[in-house]
């Protein structure tokens, strides 16, 4: 007997497919893109805002899990290449409903944390086959005297099943605060850890 064929998706739906780990694929939708990088311009202020020399702003946007998260940095640079962030806008669109509004905050925060500490410290080489890293000591993370003064976060609702919100917030910080410290400096870094660049947390 030949099985019935599968009903086509409603509109707005995923595209068909299977995506990475056997789940449905995850179709991109451009408007909501824009939609949180929308909302993270005017929260942050962007283009409007007079920053003092050697002070800048960068911005990136990172998909996943069906979430959409946009994400602003205000960051600092000196003359020895001490960065500090002063400040950090996320804007994130994960559906049409946000179930614990206190801890999906708490979870961008936690995103941006551990973000930062990817950014500077963490790194996993590889020599003659084996990782050189033999324990987590090896990978320091940010400290609270290192990170922003202030995470800012927004929700933007859209008409959409709620949707991923862990990992999407995590990596737009890594690109962003790289971002503005091309601005600030006019030193493009195109790998990481930041350390490895002379760059560490003021």
């Amino acid at each position: 007997m030949t099985p019935p064929a599968p009903a086509a998706p409603p509109t707005g739906a995923p595209a068909a497919g299977r995506g990475r780990g056997g789940g449905p694929a995850q179709a991109f939708d451009s408007a909501r893109m824009r939609g949180v990088l929308e909302l993270v311009r005017d929260k942050s202020g962007w283009g409007t805002r007079k920053l003092p020399a050697g002070t800048a702003m960068g911005v990136a946007f990172h998909f996943s899990h069906r979430g959409y998260f946009a994400e602003v940095a205000e960051v600092s640079v000196d003359a020895q290449k001490r960065v500090k962030v002063n400040k950090v806008w996320v804007a994130g669109d994960i559906g049409s409903q946000v179930i614990n509004p206190l801890h999906a905050e708490s979870q961008v925060h936690g995103s941006v944390i551990d973000g930062m500490s990817h950014l500077m410290s963490f790194e996993i080489t590889i020599a003659n086959g084996r990782a050189v890293q033999k324990s987590l000591d090896e990978h320091v993370p940010l400290r609270m005297r290192q990170a922003p003064r202030e995470i800012e976060t927004h929700f933007l609702t859209t008409n959409n099943a709620p949707t991923g919100l862990g990992e999407p917030a995590l990596p737009p910080i890594l690109p962003a605060i790289a971002n503005a410290i091309f601005t600030a400096t006019g030193t493009r870094v195109r790998s990481l850890p930041l350390s490895k660049h002379g760059f560490r947390w003021a």
